[in-house]
């Protein structure tokens, strides 16, 4: 485990004027995490007439029972939206696959 991993939660920190929720992310803990890159590919957005690639990661860390789908994490300035989650052994370690596009 080599690489630092910052998982975001998102929370509500008020309401605005209209008396509507305002959300922000906030950290939830920094773990040492296993980065490794499964697939990277280019896709093409028709409604904004351009591409943006899109990256395929898993990160291996120690277990958790608190990280959910609705997370985001950030990696080396990247940030990523969290797409599966898998127990590892006997609650040895977690296996988090996500996503990034740019």
């Amino acid at each position: 485990m080599n690489r630092r991993l910052v998982i975001l939660r998102r929370v509500q920190t008020g309401t605005d004027d209209l008396n509507s929720p305002v959300f922000e992310w906030q950290t939830l803990r920094t773990v040492w995490a296993e980065k490794i890159n499964k697939k990277e590919s280019e896709q093409y957005a028709p409604d904004l007439h351009q591409r943006y690639a899109v990256r395929l990661v898993t990160f291996r860390t120690r277990y958790f029972a608190d990280i959910s789908e609705v997370d985001r994490l950030e990696c080396d300035g990247v940030t990523y939206d969290v797409k599966g989650l898998r127990e590892l052994g006997f609650r040895e370690g977690t296996e988090i696959t996500a996503e990034s596009q740019s």
